[in-house]
């Protein structure tokens, strides 16, 4: 009798760089609706200082909305009719309701352009981020029946605090003691130091106001876009909500601001920087939503406060204090916090399901699948025996 003797070879580097690719594909497939949510973060917080920076520059209000309707209008109107997706909902009251968001949503996002200009842009999303978690959780709960696990409910209450600090510190620095004083320092004239005081105090209390709409009106968006990307492709929905606002956009800049078209190539450069931006924040943004819970979502957006504050330094010159440092530190350790929870619980749920979906070998032997926790279906046989 001949017995072979089988040889068992080492695993090649291949073998391992496939089990690693496989295994990156996993954590990334648990965690792309977290990747999406930060991507969107990232975006929001550079184009808000862009656009103050066109402001800057002498570019109207609405003429630096308008780009950024334009830009959303040139990417989501072509990719709908390449993608032959639905052109409208699917009754007349849903095409109404696509409508009225999509109104909604570019009433919000003028309020929150215009609140960039009040008030330094790190301020405006500082307090848009700290009220957004609170209004996505009762939305939500109200137009989605979802419910706020405590991990969000945990890091709402931190970030909370956090831009607590944050908005108390600009406060502060753009419309307390600390300007007149300063002013003061430099001139004699108390009365124009006061009269200076008012004003920055009244533009501080505008945009707070624009701010606390703005984030509820783009709250409110975000939920039902959440409800119709259940229902409708999502082409549909961003051509409807977030594709037809240059309509309203364009007229309104006429009647309200005179527009602006002799501007150097370097305005031209921002305000096509922050047009894209912005159109590619707001798919990543869409992409979350169809992937995560709003909450969820609403709280990954508060790294645009500890971002904003980066961006506005370096484009801007805005120097923040002490405080709103502390503030922006507290988000980030909320948001670490919170998106290292989910994306663990999402990681392990995903991977339990692949190990209790795993096919059985027919010549493996049981042993070695009940040793690894496989779960193992027995199929009883009858088999009839005939003795000759």
């Amino acid at each position: 009798m001949l017995y072979h003797a089988v040889s068992s070879s080492p695993p090649s580097m291949s073998n391992y760089a496939k089990k690693l690719t496989m295994e990156l594909g996993k954590i990334f497939q648990a965690g792309k609706g977290v990747i999406f949510a930060l991507v969107a973060a990232i975006g929001f917080s550079a184009f808000p200082n862009l656009a103050r920076l066109a402001s800057n520059q002498g570019v109207p209000d609405l003429q630096v909305v308008l780009v950024d309707e334009l830009a959303n209008a040139c990417v989501f109107l072509p990719l709908l009719f390449i993608s032959r997706a639905p052109v409208r909902g699917q009754t007349h009251k849903q095409t109404f309701g696509l409508i009225s968001t999509g109104i909604l949503r570019v009433s919000s996002t003028t309020m929150a352009v215009l609140s960039y200009l009040y008030i330094p842009p790190a301020a405006t999303i500082a307090i848009s981020s700290g009220s957004k978690p609170l209004f996505a959780a009762i939305l939500s709960r109200l137009a989605l029946k979802e419910r706020t696990g405590w991990r969000n409910v945990l890091g709402m209450v931190v970030q909370v605090a956090g831009v607590g600090l944050v908005a108390g510190g600009t406060h502060l620095r753009t419309s307390g003691a600390y300007n007149l004083t300063q002013y003061v320092n430099t001139t004699t004239n108390v009365t124009t130091a006061t009269n200076i005081q008012d004003m920055v105090t009244r533009d501080y209390i505008v945009g707070i106001v624009l701010s606390l709409a703005s984030t509820l009106g783009l709250v409110t968006t975000n939920v039902m876009s959440r409800s119709f990307l259940q229902k409708i492709p999502q082409l549909t929905v961003l051509a409807y909500i977030e594709s037809l606002g240059f309509i309203l956009v364009f007229p309104a800049m006429y009647i309200f601001n005179t527009p602006k078209w002799d501007l150097d190539i370097s305005v031209v450069g921002i305000l096509v920087a922050q047009g894209m931006i912005y159109t590619v924040s707001i798919a990543c943004l869409y992409r979350s939503l169809a992937l995560e819970k709003a909450t969820t979502v609403a709280i990954l957006r508060g790294l645009s406060v500890a971002l904003a504050y980066a961006f506005q330094y370096l484009m801007l010159d805005f120097i923040a204090l002490s405080m709103e440092y502390v503030g922006a530190s507290i988000i980030i350790v909320s948001i670490v916090l919170v998106t290292g929870l989910n994306w663990y619980k999402a990681y392990n749920s995903r991977r339990d399901q692949v190990e209790n979906e795993k096919p059985c070998n027919d010549d493996q032997p049981i042993a070695t699948l009940l040793s690894t926790g496989s779960n193992i279906t027995v199929e009883t046989k009858v088999v009839r025996i005939t003795t000759v």
